[in-house]
């Protein structure tokens, strides 16, 4: 590859990846890398030594999106400039996020003679965009869907199976005497006791059931495609698993139970709060009959 000093500089001391690719085809295991800069090593933990001559499909791994890596390919054969987003993996099997922008370089015949491509490092911003993504959707006590996310999920549920005239039903959760274990175990106890059931409810779903927390020590199941039958025999298998467990709080075994109320989809629900209405009540109507009990909404 022919090599313009003052360019040859300023690539390197780039603060990107900068990466030079021939023109071998991808049939043939190409292209092939014919330059790295020293951010290249820096980042990717590759001596250039390393990774000359090599494919640049080595840099590849299981989270590399394979609809970016169509792209590019597709790119590479006809001889056009990309810019996406892809995942490649340092030499310690570390995976990396990068903005790359790939462009042929044409010789004076204007044939594509190279590629290359400028790869910026995304990883620190993609682990903040997911950090606070996590703190939007996600209650940081119980892991779970936080209130928001949870009705936001139960909304877009909701107007699902109207429009397939699909079965859908929900479960209202409420520890029973919850106050009582604040007071006697702190809020401390209190916390741990919401974290256990979360997990305790979450051992009889499937997967595409979602639990989530819609505050204090309340919870909302959704459970999708799923009639209101079907829907009080899981929720009688949750208040089964719950009054049988045990959770230890300040070295002490407490039993914890739980009210719950049952609504189905009905043809009268506007909203998912209609739905939500009708599942609160049944479930006040389980504390109302003695605690521990599953209500169905009418």
């Amino acid at each position: 590859m022919r090599e313009n000093p003052l360019y040859h500089s300023l690539i390197e001391h780039a603060n990107d990846i900068v990466m030079v690719l021939d023109t071998t085809p991808l049939e043939e295991g190409g292209p092939l890398i014919v330059y790295v800069n020293p951010m290249f090593e820096t980042l990717m933990g590759y001596r250039k030594e390393d990774v000359i001559g090599q494919s640049a499909a080595m840099l590849n791994g299981p989270e590399t999106d394979r609809h970016a890596r169509y792209k590019i390919r597709k790119a590479l054969r006809e001889g056009n400039e990309i810019r996406t987003e892809i995942v490649n993996y340092t030499r310690d099997g570390d995976p990396l996020w990068l903005d790359i922008n790939l462009f042929p370089l044409h010789d004076k015949q204007g044939k594509v003679e190279y590629f290359a491509a400028i790869e910026r490092d995304l990883t620190e911003q993609k682990r903040m965009q997911a950090r606070l993504e996590k703190m939007a959707t996600i209650d940081p006590l119980t892991e779970l869907p936080n209130r928001q996310h949870i009705l936001k999920l139960a909304r877009r549920e909701f107007a699902r199976s109207q429009r397939y005239h699909r079965p859908f039903s929900i479960l209202m959760i409420d520890i029973d005497h919850f106050k009582n274990i604040n007071d006697e175990h702190g809020h401390a106890g209190g916390d741990l006791v919401l974290r256990e059931l979360g997990k305790l409810c979450s051992m009889e779903l499937r997967d595409p059931d979602v639990l989530g927390r819609l505050g204090g020590e309340e919870f909302v199941l959704l459970l999708p495609d799923t009639p209101k039958s079907n829907a009080v025999y899981v929720a009688e298998r949750i208040r089964q698993r719950l009054m049988d467990s045990l959770i230890q709080v300040d070295k002490k075994s407490i039993r914890v139970t739980a009210s719950i109320g049952v609504a189905a989809l009905d043809s009268k629900d506007e909203e998912f709060a209609n739905m939500l209405d009708r599942a609160d009540t049944a479930m006040y109507e389980a504390k109302q009959a003695g605690r521990n009990q599953v209500k169905i909404a009418a």
